[in-house]
């Protein structure tokens, strides 16, 4: 695992396309959906944005959605993590760091096929209000949402460690 979850720095993020959950670990800014309503939204503020800054991850796709899913999941080849990743830190993590819980929650469930986003963040960071024209998007838990073979968060007998 290249990067480790580390609350308010990176995020755990859940991926649904083409009916495949894929996990990622990744730095929190690049998930803004519709960049370029939030940049109009920092000028109409009076700030100026340059574009330059913009993550290298997000260069050229400004609006993330159903037409650019497969150019960006390329670039973001190397934060992905499997279910087992996830878990075996998860369990490492929660014997060794009383931040745990923070870190390793999920915070984003994107799904391409059904264009929903839920953010379960917990921070200042608004997701849902950037999600492109024609997607819903809802500050909300989603653990039930993610199928079972997926929740790295659950022990051997089904039972989560959040709780």
């Amino acid at each position: 695992m290249k990067l480790t979850p580390e609350y308010a720095e990176n995020i755990i993020v859940a991926i649904v396309h083409n009916s495949e959950i894929s996990w990622y670990i990744t730095d929190k800014e690049i998930w803004y959906m519709d960049y370029e309503r939030r940049i109009k939204q920092f000028k109409e503020k009076g700030y100026d944005i340059n574009l330059e800054y913009i993550d290298d991850l997000r260069k050229g796709l400004l609006i993330l959605d159903v037409n650019t899913i497969r150019a960006f999941e390329k670039r973001l080849d190397e934060f992905k993590v499997s279910t087992e990743e996830l878990k075996r830190f998860l369990v490492k993590e929660k014997n060794e760091n009383e931040e745990w819980y923070y870190d390793l929650s999920p915070s984003l469930y994107i799904d391409f096929d059904k264009k929903v986003l839920y953010s379960a963040y917990r921070e200042m960071a608004n997701y849902e209000s950037f999600v492109p024209e024609g997607w819903q998007g809802e500050d909300k838990e989603f653990l039930e949402d993610i199928p079972l073979q997926e929740r790295y968060w659950l022990d051997e007998a089904n039972r989560s460690y959040f709780e």
